[in-house]
């Protein structure tokens, strides 16, 4: 009796197995007789499941965005509360470090060999689920949810360049310090909430010397401004004359002073 095979499970063991296999060697890399062997099927087998090594590509990118989904889901899907979701969500982000820099690697090969307008629809069905799910089971707006995963994005990318695993564990705790008041405080207390965005912000969202350099200086500058407008505002315009007498007799008598002191010294 033949053997029974269920094709779609089939493709995802093939997807998950090339994975990390295109993301290593790069999309421009590889043949379809080289992804073949990576599997161990043969081409015809290849072709019968994808039409080309760009539909394998694609097929990477939806498969890699879903698993991260599903595996988030299953995360979170007995937890009730938002803080332990919160809890769980920064599980699976320090977790899936070099999943997601593969994710990105291939986000790369296919802006480089697709046409813009599949990219953009591609990226736009892997962005949509992602903050959805974030919205859904944060508690949060969509466009906050957003933020979140631009944010994110841009650790992954980060993380990437500079090939430093401690940085990307660096910035997801720098990442959980901004977000963890604003997503897991606001709704029970704001107030605590507060506090702690404030003592964040002191401790490291701010130059706190440089602020205060800066605020001293405007405020001497503010201060002469003032005293200034108070004087003009207390002379009569009558009187104006008259102090600009004044004060011209008082610069000669000092200078006359300070002319006689250089005098007697240079003797």
């Amino acid at each position: 009796m033949p053997k029974i095979v269920n094709h779609d499970e089939y493709r995802q063991e093939m997807l998950e197995k090339c994975f990390y296999f295109f993301g290593r060697k790069g999309y421009s890399n590889v043949t379809m007789e080289e992804i073949g062997a990576e599997l161990g099927v043969s081409k015809g087998i290849l072709y019968h499941y994808f039409p080309s090594k760009e539909g394998v590509l694609s097929e990477l990118i939806k498969w890699a965005g879903a698993k991260n989904i599903n595996d988030f889901v299953r995360q979170v899907d007995a937890l009730e509360n938002v803080e332990e979701r919160f809890d769980a969500f920064m599980v699976v982000l320090r977790e899936s470090g070099k999943f997601y820099q593969n994710i990105m690697l291939l986000a790369v090969d296919k802006y480089r060999t697709s046409d813009i307008e599949q990219v953009t629809a591609l990226y736009n069905l892997f962005t949509e689920g992602f903050v959805s799910l974030i919205s859904e089971t944060l508690h949060i707006s969509p466009q906050f949810a957003r933020s979140i995963f631009i944010c994110v994005v841009g650790i992954i990318f980060n993380s990437l360049a500079v090939n430093d695993v401690k940085e990307y564990k660096s910035q997801l705790d720098f990442f959980e310090a901004v977000f963890r008041p604003l997503v897991v405080d606001v709704p029970g207390d704001i107030d605590k909430a507060v506090q702690k965005f404030k003592d964040m912000y002191m401790k490291f969202l701010i130059n706190l010397k440089v602020v205060q350099d800066d605020s001293s200086q405007e405020k001497l500058k503010n201060a002469g401004k003032v005293n200034q407008t108070t004087r003009l505002k207390k002379i009569k315009p009558e009187q104006k004359g008259k102090m600009n007498s004044k004060e011209s007799k008082k610069k000669g008598r000092i200078a006359l002073v300070e002319y006689k002191a250089i005098k007697n010294n240079s003797r």
